[in-house]
């Protein structure tokens, strides 16, 4: 019953301040997106001792070409269409979600950076805010703040969020030092070119993590993060043949749309890239095949199988706080 009638509070106050069921918005004063709007956050209220701090995706941009106002390479402002079309993990009413009844910070992404830029940019008569950093350290000092005694913490995110949460995931960590922890990046495996210009125009927020290059692999990062905090758990989902991150490949190598030769040539070093950090013993992968993008927002969270592995089975034991196998076609 006392679940139920918080239930209802939520569902009143979330309508009243227009948004979807169940969620709230947290504004961020000096917040700011790529355009200049403001930058705001979402909460959805739950267990405290259990929380979901999700980074969204959206793309990125690093050029005047992938930057420009024509571009469809990025989102621009606050939009949070995952949480209107509550599916997968956002579909706070299913008992199915493996996080149904916890505390979920969503962290939208609308500065073109992977959640960790420090720079405004002037790319040739228009300027870009590649001010993620600042709006994702908001969103993590909120958690701090209002959950400092959380006992079960999952860092994940989409796409450019997969980025967000392994370059913020140090924080986390660093924080709840008694806490469960598991790392989930979904469809951000970090396959990119080496003249790849993006972390020099974003000045990125680096993770706080020993023996790290100046510029880390996605792969580094699992493998440092899984070595220095064993007790936690790190994972990484991805398709064989994902075509949003072959896109984004193929526009680093200059391609307006990929050849079959640069499909090849990520489908290679994605699997490399996944694999590399597995000497670890608390990291994990799930590889499912085709091409399709992202898992999490979608409804086959709930149904996909790869052998007799089941996705969600797989996700829930990874909220617990277990490694589970690692899977693939």
């Amino acid at each position: 019953m006392k679940r139920l009638i918080a239930l209802m509070a939520v569902l009143a106050l979330a309508l009243a301040q227009g948004l979807p069921p169940f969620w709230q918005a947290v504004e961020v004063p000096g917040g700011v997106c790529s355009d200049g709007s403001p930058y705001r956050f979402f909460v959805s209220p739950g267990d405290p001792k259990r929380v979901i701090l999700d980074f969204q995706g959206g793309g990125a941009c690093w050029d005047a070409a992938t930057c420009g106002p024509g571009s469809q390479t990025y989102r621009r402002r606050v939009d949070a269409q995952e949480l209107l079309l509550a599916q997968g993990i956002y579909n706070r009413a299913s008992v199915a979600n493996p996080f149904f009844g916890w505390t979920h910070v969503f962290v939208p992404y609308c500065t073109g950076d992977l959640h960790v830029g420090q720079a405004t940019v002037d790319y040739g008569g228009f300027r870009v805010h590649h001010q993620g950093a600042r709006n994702a350290l908001a969103a993590l000092e909120y958690l701090f703040r209002n959950h400092p005694q959380a006992e079960r913490i999952f860092v994940t995110g989409c796409s450019a969020g997969a980025y967000g949460a392994i370059f913020w995931a140090d924080k986390v960590l660093s924080t709840y030092k008694n806490a469960q922890i598991a790392v989930c990046g979904d469809a951000g495996v970090g396959v990119a070119t080496e003249d790849f210009p993006g972390y020099a125009r974003w000045n990125p927020r680096l993770p706080q993590l020993p023996g790290l290059s100046d510029r880390p692999s996605v792969s580094e990062i699992y493998l440092a993060l899984a070595r220095a905090y064993p007790k936690a758990a790190f994972a990484q989902y991805t398709t064989l043949l994902d075509g949003t991150q072959i896109f984004f490949y193929a526009l680093m190598r200059g391609e307006r749309s990929p050849s079959e030769a640069t499909a090849r040539e990520w489908a290679i070093e994605s699997q490399r890239a996944v694999l590399a950090p597995a000497q670890a013993e608390n990291y994990t992968f799930y590889l499912a095949p085709g091409g399709q993008h992202c898992i999490l927002p979608r409804p086959e969270l709930y149904t996909l199988r790869v052998g007799e592995v089941g996705f969600l089975d797989w996700l829930r034991a990874l909220a617990e706080g277990k490694v589970p196998p690692r899977v693939r076609p």
